[in-house]
């Protein structure tokens, strides 16, 4: 199990500074944000053959592995040509992914108020799916893999829908993030450990890679807690981890 970090947890600095920081503070993985974490990136049409490079040998000069690329769009947009758009920026990760030797790109999906946008769901996870149908062709083609995290709020907001849509694209390189405190609401942190079961036996062969961190409830609100000190049942999490997934990498943040 690899142990990482989010790199613009760090700041925004040069790959080679910025790699550097990483190791030195103890880790060896990390999933890189360019458009958030590298000096002089901060869109994704930034990105020259040169800033690929530096990213390259900064990173591998300072043995951290670039274990994912973040580029976290809206995919479930009702405009049409805005959707295309946040589209084209997630291919256009997946050919920078594939230049640098990255596996995975990583995306959430666009939120819902669960108070007032439940009933717009049906209709957006439609949306979802041709984004993923579209950013899946281009995946394959480059070798490369879809990472899509679900999250309680947002339009993919389940384990089951999640299973669903792996399904109805069919592709292996289509797999999933798993972050336990983007599966709950404060109205389920109760069946937390259900929920995270259910997950596991659901997508447990399609998951990539995982994101930990720890919160608690306050006035309604997630309030961010040191891993460990809040109230996710990270006990389940890494115990099915370490049974299943041991070469995993856990991106902490």
């Amino acid at each position: 199990m690899k142990i990482g970090v989010r790199a613009h947890d760090f700041g925004r600095h040069t790959p080679e500074h910025l790699s550097a920081l990483i190791y030195n503070a103890g880790f060896e993985a990390v999933q890189l944000a360019p458009t958030k974490a590298i000096e002089g990136i901060h869109q994704w049409g930034d990105i020259t053959p040169a800033n690929l490079t530096a990213i390259q040998n900064g990173f591998f000069k300072n043995h951290v592995e670039i274990g994912i690329l973040g580029c976290y769009i809206e995919p479930s947009l009702p405009d049409k040509e805005e959707r295309t758009q946040q589209v084209k920026h997630f291919v256009t990760a997946l050919t920078y992914a594939k230049e640098l030797g990255v596996p995975f790109v990583g995306t959430e999906t666009t939120r819902l108020n669960p108070n007032t946008e439940v009933h717009l769901r049906a209709a957006r996870y439609q949306y979802l799916k041709d984004s993923v149908l579209r950013m899946v062709e281009q995946a394959e083609r480059h070798n490369v893999t879809v990472a899509i995290e679900p999250v309680a709020d947002h339009t993919l907001h389940s384990a089951e829908l999640t299973r669903q849509l792996l399904d109805e694209v069919g592709s292996d390189h289509l797999k999933v993030i798993i972050d336990p405190v983007n599966l709950i609401l404060e109205d389920t942190i109760a069946r937390q450990t259900e929920i995270y079961l259910t997950f596991f036996c659901l997508l447990g062969k399609e998951i990539a890679v995982a994101h930990i961190k720890d919160i608690v409830f306050e006035d309604g609100e997630k309030v961010w807690r040191n891993i460990g000190k809040g109230c996710i049942d990270l006990d389940t999490i890494f115990h099915w981890l370490k049974e299943n997934k041991p070469q995993i990498t856990v991106l902490r943040e």
